[in-house]
């Protein structure tokens, strides 16, 4: 088959590893993907799965050899890392990295076009959003079909939506807390594992179908005296419905301490 495309990925971690699984899911031979050296065993994994793959022995030479460049590296060495870097002139980079301003990530990978995404590990199976900043019909165009692309309308909005998938560890824990919660009680952990994502499935189901202002309010829709009043009085009481947005502060301070 012939190759469309070349995709390198700069740092192989839980994120780029996603992205790559869902490139090659949706292209498969027709996409060759380049890996960094970086994690090597993640890499080699990947490599040994998929012909198409290719651990590179340096990230120059992912750089060389990629028409898109993914760029996914921790934020305290991704300046030196990418900046250590020459690309080219008409390549195409997505930058990963929460930290930094779509300036800043520029300049490092000039004279590439660079944008910014927002995927998160459910890109593997082709589903859930694609934040990116600014909106760009080659990014939907190749990469639409790895999950819903959500345009920002500007660099503040794409930060909000980064902030936000901040909350994932948070979510599964919190899963995780109900589930154990079943089992200390006795029950067997598969069934309130499988009762418990089913449940929280159907509610981010409704949470789709309501407008902004009635997504604020539902939490009020319960019986007065019932279980669902009790449990929710109890998190409020205790700051635990707070919490989330007080996490959301936190993160939100290091995304843009001076912006």
């Amino acid at each position: 088959m012939i190759v469309l495309m070349r995709i390198g990925f700069i740092g192989v971690g839980v994120i780029n590893e996603a992205f790559a699984r869902g490139v090659l899911a949706q292209y498969g031979a027709a996409a060759e993907v380049l890996l960094s050296p970086r994690n090597a065993a993640r890499a080699a994994a990947l490599a040994a799965k998929f012909p198409n793959v290719r651990v590179c022995a340096s990230n120059q030479e992912v750089v060389d050899g990629s028409d898109w460049v993914m760029l996914a590296v921790l934020p305290r060495i991704a300046r030196e890392v990418i900046g250590a870097l020459r690309f080219r002139d008409g390549q195409r980079a997505l930058s990963f990295i929460s930290d930094f301003t779509l300036a800043e990530l520029r300049s490092l990978a000039a004279p590439a076009t660079l944008t910014r995404m927002v995927p998160l590990p459910f890109v593997a199976h082709r589903v859930g959003p694609l934040a990116v900043f600014p909106d760009d019909p080659e990014v939907t165009a190749v990469f639409g079909s790895l999950g819903q692309i959500v345009p920002a309308a500007d660099e503040p909005t794409m930060d909000m939506f980064t902030a936000i998938t901040a909350l994932m560890s948070a979510y599964f824990a919190m899963l995780g807390d109900v589930v154990g919660w079943a089992e200390a009680k006795g029950f067997p952990p598969e069934a309130a594992a499988g009762y418990t994502a089913s449940f929280f499935e159907a509610l981010l189901y409704k949470a789709k179908t309501l407008t902004p202002d009635e997504l604020a309010g539902h939490w009020r829709e319960m019986t007065p005296g019932g279980l669902n009043e009790l449990a929710v009085t109890y998190m409020r009481d205790t700051g635990a419905i707070s919490a989330w947005s007080q996490a959301l502060d936190k993160v939100w301070d290091r995304i843009r301490p001076a912006r």
